[in-house]
């Protein structure tokens, strides 16, 4: 029997990551039914530094990879570089509704799936063996897969140059002294393990998604350094990982935040993760009247100082990040107004920046109330894409298409095929 090496986020026992690849698991397990292969997954150890020999062993040498990307966890990343290695064929996929993958990934094809329904895990099942299907025709041969690994490892660096900031600034405190949740030597969710500093059991948390480990360290690591540095490298990371409180620390320290000496990039990036709390939460409107404050003052100062501080893609950042948050408003109220204030602030973006990703979210807004806007929006996203368009803009642009009877609708589809067969081929099957 063949065998499919699974690379995802595993997680502690009794937590809701370990919950959610079990169910991958054994969904992947029934997929491979078909093809006679073993569907295989390993355990990583929890010193986020080392990765088993035998795991990387099996990931390089077994016929094909499947590599759950739904987590930002660090030792996903690594490992899917590790195969990408070998350039023997892997499958991506990434359960919906997760954040958006790193740009150097989000290019690639890959399965969206979700398992909460019958339908949704029937769907997933043959999707999956669609894919392996087309690379089982191949004889599991895959391609050269040098190139991706450069894009990969960069994605890596990028998630984890926060965190180096601290090692490298010599946060360094014993894992039993400070102030917070206590620590403990049981090594149970919430604590952090005997033996091990505050930085490594942050990383262990980012790396394993586990929410009361990472406040545990973030409890350690407030009284180690500079107030804005704890909140830009620590709190902003964990508050974007799901932690309720962390979010709440986020917002209560918000104006004191913008005040602040920190760089136009910084406050940039911390509207953004506000703005991503006030969505998950549904706390757009209670939000409001703070970032809307905010984003003005940020505003301001763009314009008057410029370049020297505020480079033309942050500064249309700011205004995206309206848009984000006056669109999550109408979602939730289906209040017309906040529809419209959205589009506005993205026009505005993009007299500052031009970019694909800019039409596409304004096309995405626009499809609600004025179809003949969104398919000019859409087109021009495309048009700047080119030949790199991704999946998601393609998907949009056949939905957009077929909603105004536009035979066009149909070269959308065939270009999202070659580039990600599984999502077109639930496109065509949702539109029968």
């Amino acid at each position: 029997m063949s065998v499919c090496f699974v690379i995802c986020a595993i997680g502690q026992k009794d937590t809701e990551t370990r919950r959610l690849a079990d169910d991958l698991l054994e969904e992947i397990a029934t997929a491979l039914e078909p093809f006679n292969m073993e569907a295989m997954r390993g355990d990583h150890n929890l010193d986020t530094r080392e990765i088993d020999s035998d795991v990387i062993e099996r990931i390089q040498n077994s016929e094909l990879c499947i590599a759950d990307l739904s987590d930002e966890n660090v030792n996903v990343y690594y490992e899917l570089g590790r195969r990408d290695e070998t350039g023997k064929p892997i499958i991506l996929l990434k359960r919906r509704g997760t954040p958006p993958l790193p740009a150097d990934i989000a290019s690639r094809r890959y399965i969206e799936y979700e398992l909460e329904t019958r339908r949704g895990a029937k769907e997933f099942r043959d999707m999956l063996r669609e894919a392996v299907r087309g690379e089982s025709r191949n004889g599991f041969e895959g391609t050269n897969g040098d190139a991706t690994l450069a894009g990969v490892l960069q994605a890596v660096q990028r998630l984890e140059r926060k965190v180096d900031r601290l090692a490298e600034n010599g946060v360094r405190v014993s894992s039993h002294g400070g102030s917070g949740t206590g620590g403990g030597t049981t090594g149970a969710v919430g604590e952090i393990p005997e033996g091990l500093e505050p930085i490594q059991a942050f990383r262990m948390a980012l790396n394993t998604r586990n929410i009361p480990l990472a406040e545990a360290a973030m409890d350690r690591l407030q009284w180690t350094m500079e107030k804005n540095r704890f909140y830009d490298i620590v709190v902003e990371q964990i508050a974007s990982m799901g932690s309720l409180r962390a979010s709440q620390m986020l917002i209560d320290y918000a104006e004191e935040f913008f005040d602040s000496d920190m760089s136009f990039v910084k406050k940039v990036e911390y509207l953004g993760v506000l703005v991503g709390c006030a969505n998950r939460y549904d706390r757009e409107l209670e939000l409001l009247e703070l970032v809307e404050r905010v984003a003005d003052a940020l505003n301001t100062q763009a314009e008057m100082v410029g370049p020297q501080i505020a480079q033309p893609k942050d500064h249309a950042q700011v205004y995206n990040q309206l848009n984000r948050l006056y669109h999550g408003i109408y979602i939730t109220t289906d209040d017309i107004s906040y529809l419209q204030k959205a589009i506005a602030a993205l026009r505005q973006a993009l007299t500052i920046y031009e970019a694909s990703y800019m039409y596409y979210n304004l096309a995405v807004c626009e499809r609600h109330i004025d179809l003949a806007s969104a398919r000019r929006d859409i087109d021009r996203c495309l048009e700047i894409s080119g030949e790199n368009a991704d999946d998601d803009h393609l998907e949009l642009a056949y939905k957009i298409y077929r909603e105004m009877g536009d035979p066009a609708c149909e070269d959308m589809l065939e270009r999202l095929r070659e580039i990600n067969p599984q999502k077109a081929l639930y496109l065509a099957s949702s539109s029968d």
